[in-house]
Parts: structure tokens; sequence; C-alpha cells
């Protein structure tokens, strides 16, 4: 194993050459249905023949990767040890690497060398999501009902995880955008600590309000921000329904083979909404990964995702650095839903040709599914418990006592029960098309540009890439 990882480290894969393999030999998610079933199982006959090895490639890293190592311990030293089933967490590498890795072994037809589950990002499932080898989850569910309760997962966590309309992974690190702000900046600009903007117009009074500046030197910005795929998939949808950046559901009913948002007017809304922030001259808006200016007291708000709770809890909050607020995104108008969309990753399924290892990748994950593993899950990191019981159990009650901030999570969840569909896109040369409309609106922010040409632009930019990745793949 070692020797083949290595080897792969030198191999790079376009999608382009997946899909074409995917294309001459491989079936699709829904005629594998029909071929992964475990040969002679039954409901009740779902354990490994004989002691097992499971094998888990993820891309935890920092805290997140020290609590999911301590669940599979738990896990390898408790019910694992009972069934002969050992899992064994290997890193990859950040996700756009570990998806390459998982694309290589598929090119070669490595079947042996293939994880046993794996922890996918958006990008990583889209260029596998058709693969031969991957073993949609609703295959083990419909053999084995009970093990796990589909109706106690955060439903649109499970959403995340759908395609065309059946399980294909299970929710693993999944998250929504929120904000957390400087109380002591609002209360030192006049603004009330415990009123955060509800609206996009009422952010921009805040920002306006928090805002420093020396001359024309900003000591201090308002907010630090960079519109892309995890905030319009929020701020797109809750616009009405049957809002998306994409087309097929964003890419959860087929390919995407166009944008969306530039034809319906939900980005000019947007837009025209945002540019009343922009006007207050207090927005950073370069910046994907604000904590540091947040920590620094460079930003007074910061949209971030609700799994970094943890590391604003650890970090600021707990140390007294200053008093953080905690809010849900600020809704893009008056008229807009309560739902807030969810990104992040899941775990999906690999047949590797070894039916023992399978059904102890099963077991792992229906453990991972409960309410307790669930628990620690959330409160270790910060990403919302896989199984939303876990909030009833006494260690996240008194979690919720000790810290009550998160309690925000759990109510982001409620309020958007009834929008399951609010997703980070998946999509055809994802990381490009995330960069174009990342970067078109920058080009808006910076004043280089108006907003026509703005959204001209990402419709038409975003079109080509995806059209050159179809006709590169049919």
């Amino acid at each position: 194993m070692k020797r083949f990882l290595s080897s792969l480290l030198a191999v790079t894969l376009s999608v382009s050459m997946l899909a074409a393999c995917a294309k001459k030999g491989e079936t699709s998610t829904e005629s594998s249905q029909n071929s992964s079933t475990p040969a002679g199982s039954s409901s009740t006959n779902l354990t490994p023949s004989k002691a097992t090895e499971v094998v888990f490639w993820h891309s935890m890293t920092g805290d997140s990767q020290k609590a999911l190592e301590k669940g599979v311990e738990d896990y390898n030293n408790g019910v694992g040890k009972e069934k002969k089933i050992t899992v064994t967490p290997i890193f990859q590498g950040a996700y756009d690497e570990a998806a390459t890795k998982l694309s290589a072994a598929i090119q070669a037809g490595s079947q042996k060398e293939l994880p046993d589950i794996m922890q996918l990002s958006s990008k990583g499932i889209f260029d596998v999501k058709d693969s031969k080898y991957i073993i949609p989850v609703q295959n083990m569910v419909d053999i084995d009902p009970k093990g796990i309760d589909k109706e106690a997962l955060n439903p649109n966590a499970l959403q995340y995880a759908m395609y065309k309309n059946k399980m294909l992974g299970l929710p693993f690190s999944n998250s929504s955008i929120m904000i957390y702000y400087n109380k002591d900046h609002f209360k030192a600009a006049g603004l009330n600590p415990e009123a955060p903007p509800k609206t996009i117009d009422e952010l921009a009074t805040a920002v306006k309000a928090l805002t420093v500046k020396k001359g024309d030197k900003i000591e201090r910005y308002g907010i630090g921000i960079k519109l892309r795929f995890f905030l319009l998939g929020t701020w797109i949808p809750m616009q009405g329904k049957d809002k998306y950046i994409f087309n097929e559901d964003d890419g959860r009913t087929g390919t995407p083979t166009k944008v969306t948002m530039t034809s319906d007017g939900t980005l000019k809304t947007l837009l025209t909404e945002w540019d009343k922030v922009l006007k207050t001259g207090g927005v950073e808006y370069g910046d994907a990964s604000p904590m540091a200016g947040f920590k620094s007291g460079l930003y007074s708000i910061m949209p971030a995702a609700t799994s970094s709770m943890a590391a604003v809890t650890t970090q600021i909050v707990d140390p007294g650095l200053f008093n953080v607020g905690f809010a849900e995104l600020p809704r893009v108008n008056k008229d807009s839903t309560t739902g807030t969309g969810i990104g992040g990753s899941a775990i999906y399924l690999f047949n590797r040709g070894n039916e023992d290892s399978k059904l102890g990748a099963w077991d792992y994950m229906k453990y991972l599914a409960t309410p307790e593993a669930s628990a620690q899950w959330f409160m270790k990191t910060g990403y919302y418990p896989l199984n939303m019981k876990a909030a009833d159990l006494p260690v996240i009650q008194e979690l919720l006592k000790a810290k009550p901030q998160f309690q925000l999570p759990l109510t982001i969840v409620k309020n958007s029960a009834k929008y399951p569909k609010y997703l980070e896109p998946w999509v055809p040369s994802f990381t490009d098309v995330d960069n174009i409309i990342q970067d078109e609106i920058i080009k808006f922010s910076s004043g280089k540009q108006n907003m026509d040409t703005t959204i001209a632009n990402i419709d038409s930019l975003s079109k080509k890439k995806i059209d050159d990745w179809i006709n590169a793949n049919k």
C-alpha cells in the first residue's frame, strides 16, 4: 500500500480522463446499485466473516484530525474489537490532493488499492460520483434499514450527500456559514452588541459604524469576507423557491450545464444589496479565511463556518481576548427565507473487492451516525452532529449550559429544516468556476467593472468552463 501511494504522488489526473474512463467502462450510480449488494448478506448477517481492516482516507487536519482519530480509537476499542473490525485512518492531504489520489487509483483500475471509505468534498465527489467503484450508501440502507436512522440526520446535511434522489454518501464534516462579531467593537461604535445585523442592508449600517480610518488608511475593517460558493449557496437560494447557482438543482439531479443565478435575477439582487456594504469603504473583500484578521481585531465581523465555533471558542473566547457575538448570516433582504446553506464533505463507500472490509466499513459508518459518536464530533470540532438526537444527550446539554454559543448551529439546523436544498454546488471544474465567480466579484467590489459586466462575465466564463468539461467528456 505504501509503495503504491508513494507512486501516486507523481500521478496527475485531469477530470476529463476520469470521466472518459467512466464513459468507456464504468457503470452509472444507478446501475451500480444492482451489483453492489453484498452477496448472501441480509439484515441479520452484516458482520465480516473474519478479522478485517477498514481503510479510511480523510483530509482532516489539526483539532479535527485529532477528533477523527479519537473517534476511530473509541470504535476500535469498543464495537470494532467485539466484531474484530479495525479502522485505519490515513491522511491523504487536502481535499484536492486526496481526490487526485483517488482518481488515479480509479483511472489505473487498481481496485484493491482503493480505500473502503473516503471523505470527499463537493469537488472530489463530483469527479467520481458515477464510478462503478462507488457504492451508494442507499444500497446499504436498503439492506440494513435499521442500521442508520435517516430521520434523525440533519435534513440539510443529508441532502448534501444525495444524488439523483438517493443517498450517495454519509454526511460528515458539514457546516453552514454564520457571522462572528466583536461585541467590544460594536459597543465602542455605538451599536447594540446584542442586536447583530439581520439583513445585508443592516450589515451595511453596522460596517459603516465599525470601520476605523486614519486619513485614507483603514485601521479596522467592519468586515472581512470573500464571496464564493459557500456564501452563494445561502444567499442565492434564500431568495425564492427553486433558485440555484446552477441548473440541475446545483448538480444534485445531474451535471450542470449553465449558470442560472445570472439570468433569474438572484445574483443581481444580491450584488445590489452587497453594493451598499461596499460603499461604506469598510470591506476587506479578498479574504476567504478571515480568522486571523478577526482574532487580531482587524475585522469587526467575520462570516465563517459554524465549524469555526470550536476554534473561536478556544482561541478567543476562553482566553478572554474580547467578547464575541454569534449570529446567523444576515438575509439578503426582508423577503428572504430563514434557510442557511450547507457545505463541507461526506464519507463515501467504495468497492475494493473485499466483502469483509466493505461490511466492516458499513459497521463503522453506522457507528458514526449514532447520537453518542455524533455528540463527540460536534463538541470537539464544531461540525454538525450527524445524528441530531445528539443534542438531547446530557453531555451536549451540559456543553450548551457552559458554552451557549454552541446552541447557534443547532438553531440554524432548526431554521433551515424546511429548506434542505440550499447547498454548496456540485459542478464541473469546481475550483475553476468558483475562482471565476470570486475574481469577477472582486473586480466589481474594487470598482474596476460595473454590475452588468460582472454578471455577464460570470455567466460567459463559467459557461465556457462547463462546456469545455462536457465536450471533453462526451
